[in-house]
């Protein structure tokens, strides 16, 4: 269903069986799907995962087991050259397990030096290494023999790895990027690429923004960060379906309840779980953003009303828990972001 306006323009869509990714440069709004506008349930889980088959600490089924006690609706395990799957997972531990893998380039394959990592979700077996050439190309080839064998593939932790726009340019049929890695996070402080993503999306690159763990070591890099999905339920088929639909957020913590337009008056109406400031992100100079606190400093953004026109949504004066942000009417795409007192965020994909 298309809505118009004079303050944007946007699609509300059913999961498509295939999304079109990394779209070409146009001046025209990048349109997403909204998942809070979609049937199914949240399941919540990570898409990026090592075992003992790599260079993880744990063996498949521990790990699984581990994952089920946080809570987790689902695991893709992801080890280094080798597709994990369930059929290495002895019992039923409870969280869905999809087989992963991650592959990588050589290094001097960027901008920077450094290689890249992709990780490759629901591929039947291993993705063979890339015996000549390196760099972009090396990157693509790996991308596409992802996509040959069935999986959805998406770049890891490209903070980490030093990526640049440079570096993304010409790169095709993958998903997106891991916007939030807590085991990179953990270690050296990059962890958070939402400002690649942004350059990446204010030059028209339709990308979407993962959360991981990039789980290595139980308990230290674990149940810090999760990818969020609608599905109609939790088979590892519907999860992939989904995932490749653009129907999920990601977030370090926080939790994004509702999001929802109001198109006659060019607003973004959003509703989490308590944090100190929901932000509406767009290209430039563009966007809104609400703070919690006794004062409460906004930009093009206002408090949550109840019907009869009272204010909602605040907790002790510290703490909100949604916000009405407003659209200036020309942006080329939004995202929206809150962050928990922890400083812990979460993000919505593009939707326009």
């Amino acid at each position: 269903m298309l809505f118009r306006s004079r303050y944007l323009r946007f699609a509300l869509v059913p999961a498509p069986r295939r999304r079109k990714v990394c779209a070409a440069m146009s001046d025209e709004p990048l349109r997403g799907a909204n998942p809070w506008a979609s049937p199914g349930q949240w399941f919540r889980g990570t898409l990026h995962a090592h075992t003992t088959n790599s260079d993880g600490a744990m063996p498949p089924t521990k790990l699984v087991e581990h994952y089920a006690y946080a809570g987790a609706d689902f695991i893709a395990l992801t080890d280094h050259w080798k597709a994990t799957g369930p059929d290495e997972v002895l019992g039923d531990p409870g969280p869905t397990v999809i087989r992963g893998i991650e592959v990588n380039t050589e290094n001097g394959s960027t901008v920077t030096g450094t290689n890249y990592h992709i990780v490759g979700l629901g591929v039947p077996h291993a993705i063979p290494r890339r015996t000549e050439g390196n760099g972009p190309a090396a990157a693509q080839w790996y991308l596409d023999a992802i996509r040959e064998a069935g999986g959805v593939s998406f770049v890891a932790h490209p903070y980490w790895s030093g990526l640049t726009l440079r570096d993304f340019e010409g790169l095709r049929g993958y998903l997106g990027l891991e916007v939030w890695n807590a085991d990179t996070e953990v270690h050296i402080g990059r962890g958070d690429s939402s400002l690649l993503w942004d350059d990446l999306l204010s030059h028209g690159h339709g990308v979407l923004g993962l959360g991981v763990d990039d789980c290595h070591r139980p308990g230290y890099d674990s149940v810090r960060g999760w990818t969020v999905v609608k599905a109609p339920d939790r088979s590892a088929a519907s999860l992939l379906t989904a995932i490749a639909a653009g129907h999920f957020y990601a977030t370090a913590g926080p939790e994004i309840l509702d999001v929802a337009w109001e198109e006659s008056a060019g607003t973004v109406t959003v509703r989490c779980s308590p944090v100190r400031s929901v932000s509406l992100i767009a290209d430039g100079t563009r966007g809104a953003r609400l703070n919690a606190g006794p004062f409460g400093a906004a930009m093009r953004a206002s408090r949550l009303r109840s019907a009869t026109n009272r204010p909602e949504g605040v907790i002790d004066g510290e703490l909100i828990t949604g916000a009405v942000l407003h659209l200036s009417g020309n942006e080329r795409y939004v995202r929206v972001q809150v962050e928990d007192d922890r400083g812990r965020r979460a993000w919505t994909n593009p939707i326009y």
